[in-house]
């Protein structure tokens, strides 16, 4: 694996070189609801934003949000070519998290997986903005309260499926080219970098170490008996009635995860015709399981989140063999309720061992 060093003002320098030819999106600090330091992404025009921040956590937005748009048209009728044009111009999203790769693993598999799974569905918008988008990946430098990657059996930094990954470190960044998009990205930029030392290869290991090591200790409250991954949640109506308590049943939750991956479909008038948009769908709405005639199977709030909880730590394990719970935490920060999947896990585990 290439390796190199650069410093941040020649960092900056080489994501104006990429955005010459790319839209880049990087991440910065913002003041949202008086938390300065919460990084999200902007797009880069004249130069690289002053406010670029590659330390800390997760950004507060996931990547599907730039391979699956939340709103996009999929076909126009009548017409003479009913598909639709798809949006994928060269990209560059500078930011996502080892949790983050993850759930674009989920997302390849349900959408492209007649190359990244067994069976015979692709889905042409996503492949082409996959295709289309180079994944620059940075290490944790910090642990946000709600980060529970490690136990969900991730870590919060990535050695393999990225294209290129950001390493902070003292005096600037190592650079780990991971694919061929990567080097393409890398090329040229020979004046800008220089060789890795032991030195900083000794400071990434003690930043990951000691990220690591945080995040177990935040969470030591929220172990159970055995991995979650290796856990079924089926338990009684009371435990699930327990922990939905404050669920107002916003489905923010689902907006902020990186692996829901679920949609749905809507026609209306558009030029004179019609057009179907595909627009991400949430488990705790009380219509996704509404069926013709006004049957639900899923009618109360608790039935809803149990489905929810259980599909990232059961039901895509079965299917997928991925458990899509990536730890990102993302779905506590954004909950009106305060509920936290780290607890409510161990309640339903507990609850369930009494039984």
């Amino acid at each position: 694996m290439k390796e190199v060093f650069i410093g941040r003002e020649n960092l900056l320098k080489l994501i104006g070189r990429w955005a010459k030819d790319h839209r880049v999106y990087v991440p910065v600090t913002f003041d949202i609801m008086n938390h300065p330091e919460t990084p999200d992404y902007e797009l880069v025009k004249e130069e690289v934003p002053a406010s670029l921040e590659l330390h800390g956590a997760c950004p507060a937005q996931t990547p599907k949000s730039f391979l699956f748009y939340s709103r996009e048209v999929v076909s126009k009728y009548p017409n003479s070519n009913p598909e639709a044009e798809v949006e994928a111009p060269p990209t560059v999203l500078v930011g996502p998290r080892a949790c983050d790769l993850e759930g674009i693993k989920k997302f390849d598999k349900v959408y492209w997986s007649t190359k990244h799974f067994t069976e015979e569905y692709d889905d042409p918008f996503y492949i082409e903005k996959r295709e289309n988008t180079t994944i620059v990946s940075v290490d944790c430098t910090a642990a946000k309260e709600t980060c529970f990657c490690t136990i969900v059996g991730g870590k919060p930094y990535v050695d393999a499926d990225f294209d290129l990954n950001i390493s902070p470190v003292e005096n600037g960044y190592i650079l780990s080219v991971g694919s061929e998009k990567g080097e393409k990205l890398m090329a040229g930029s020979d004046d800008l970098t220089s060789e890795v030392t032991g030195g900083h290869h000794d400071e990434q290991k003690r930043i990951r170490g000691s990220v690591t090591e945080a995040i177990e200790r935040q969470n030591a409250e929220f172990k159970v008996d055995v991995p979650y991954d290796k856990h079924e949640l089926g338990s009684d109506e009371d435990a699930w009635a327990h922990v939905t308590a404050n669920c107002v049943g916003c489905g923010a939750c689902n907006r902020a995860c990186p692996t829901c991956t679920c949609f749905l479909l809507w026609d209306q008038k558009a030029d004179g015709g019609y057009e179907r948009t595909r627009n991400w769908d949430t488990c705790l709405s009380i219509g996704y399981a509404r069926t013709g005639g006004g049957g639900n199977s899923r009618a109360n709030l608790p039935q809803r989140l149990e489905n929810r909880i259980r599909c990232k730590m059961e039901y895509s394990r079965d299917r997928y063999k991925l458990v899509t719970c990536t730890g990102c935490g993302r779905c506590i920060d954004v909950c009106m309720g305060r509920i936290d999947m780290r607890e409510a896990i161990k309640h339903v585990v507990t609850e369930m061992a009494k039984a």
